[in-house]
């Protein structure tokens, strides 16, 4: 184990990727792996040359899931100014800039088809690295197939270079008769282009300090938790709910205003819808729909601006669950403040409870004095009253008291006294354990003892003999 240790060929931690550490079979890593200590291991060394290549790998990884995040939102984002040029009529659809800009487009998503491909291949061999196997085949399933081509298929939609035209259904906004519209063929390939978002959520869980520790991978491989994009979501929820909330809300408002916009702004003939038109608008009709407010006033004329307002709702109808749930979390009382807020509702009880059982013997005391003294019955009855008002008053605070106790113990007080008496008997056996010892010992020392005064008794009486 020592001489692993000490070799700075199989790096178990610590390695930043830039220099290749493991061998891949080649004839200088076969000379140097003969010239190393025969008294080594070869499981240990297969087990840190392993090490040292999943390490790689996932730097690579990484980086390629970087390159592919930058190249989606460099396409997206060129293809936002070129559609912003031409609707404001700056540029024509047809012109050389416009070409150029397209042209930019399509690179970066062959580029990005490219980048992603090679994520693909470290992740099929960062799986292989990880399950041991040799033929890269057994990692490719149907369901990662599947799920490589439809990526594929969305991070290849793009905006092509050039002037062309379709028609777009559209309807009135109470449905009394349909149009055709005519509108460019660069609104149709430019909404799917957001779809390219995911690829932050992949970046956000790489780079994630859970799924790079090696530690929190350890626990969740024994406690059988998968270190997907849905774990980190969960954790960063509970950690900066109030952030994460917001850079949702504010992305999904801003992109949904957007993609409105560029459903709406054609009018019949082809021409530009002025009241659509607007982002200012767009973004008065997306705030009112994710509110679940809907005055009316601007309503979506087209199947497209409708399907964004539907999905635009149901975000909106999510984000207030999640928003009621963090303030619910949020105004809810911390462990140490629920003890000091009991703490004082029960010193304040106990009060009340003496004042009241003081006030229950000073009208018991009045209600025998004038008795005796047979005074008017107006004050025995006024006294009377006070007595049974003190000992409803006592009926009351004990039953506060009562719910008070069942609210302070939570699951987490019983967990914790469950904890505490195991703890308890655990000790309570190890006790025992070692007195039963202690008394066996007791015991063979006795025995011990009581046969070499035998031993002595005889010795003296054949000596006496």
């Amino acid at each position: 184990m020592s001489t692993l240790i000490e070799d700075p060929q199989i790096p178990l931690v610590g390695m930043n990727g830039r220099n290749k550490l493991y061998s891949d079979g080649s004839a200088e890593s076969d000379s140097e792996s003969n010239a190393l200590p025969s008294n080594r291991p070869y499981r240990f060394e297969t087990v840190g040359k392993m090490l040292a290549k999943r390490k790689e790998l996932f730097h690579r990884r990484k980086r390629h899931c970087d390159v592919s995040l930058c190249l989606a939102l460099a396409g997206i984002g060129l293809m936002i100014f070129e559609t912003e040029l031409t609707t404001a009529f700056l540029i024509r659809r047809d012109s050389l800039l416009s070409y150029l800009m397209k042209t930019c487009i399509t690179a970066f998503t062959v580029a990005l088809l490219i980048f992603l491909g090679i994520y693909h291949y470290l992740d099929v061999q960062l799986f292989a690295v990880d399950n041991g196997v040799d033929d890269l085949r057994l990692a490719m399933s149907f369901r990662r197939v599947l799920k490589i081509a439809v990526e594929f298929i969305i991070c290849s939609i793009h905006p092509i270079p050039g002037d062309f035209k379709m028609e777009w259904s559209a309807t009135v906004a109470d449905g009394q008769y349909a149009r055709e519209i005519i509108i460019p063929l660069d609104v149709v390939l430019s909404l799917p282009m957001f779809l390219r978002f995911y690829l932050i959520c992949r970046a956000i869980m790489l780079h994630s300090s859970l799924y790079q520790d090696a530690l929190s991978q350890g626990l969740g491989a024994l406690n059988r938790i998968h270190f997907n994009f849905r774990f980190i979501f969960k954790s960063l929820m509970t950690l900066y709910p109030e952030y994460v909330l917001a850079i949702i809300m504010l992305f999904s408002f801003l992109t949904s205003s957007w993609a409105l916009r560029l459903c709406e702004m054609y009018g019949e003939g082809g021409l530009r819808d002025d009241v659509h038109a607007s982002f200012l608008n767009c973004l008065w009709l997306i705030a009112v729909t994710f509110l679940s407010v809907g005055y009316g006033d601007i309503v979506p004329t087209t199947y497209c601006g409708r399907g964004i307002a539907v999905i635009t709702g149901m975000m909106g109808a999510g984000c207030t669950a999640l928003v009621v749930a963090v303030l619910a979390r949020r105004l809810e009382l911390s462990r140490s403040e629920k003890y000091v807020h009991d703490f004082v509702i029960d010193v304040e009880l106990d009060k009340r409870l003496k004042h009241n059982a003081a006030d229950v013997m000073r009208a018991g005391w009045f209600v025998f004095k004038y008795r005796k003294l047979k005074t008017d019955k107006s004050r025995i009855i006024r006294h009377q009253r006070k007595l049974l008002l003190a000992v409803e008053n006592i009926r009351d605070i004990r039953s506060a008291q009562r719910r008070l106790i069942d609210n302070s113990v939570t699951l987490v007080e019983i967990g914790k006294y469950q904890n505490e008496s195991n703890r308890a008997i655990h000790l309570m056996q190890y006790r025992q354990s070692m007195l039963e010892e202690n008394v066996g010992n007791i015991q063979t020392n006795v025995e011990k003892i009581f046969n070499s005064v035998s031993q002595i008794k005889e010795i003296i009486d054949q000596s006496n003999n």
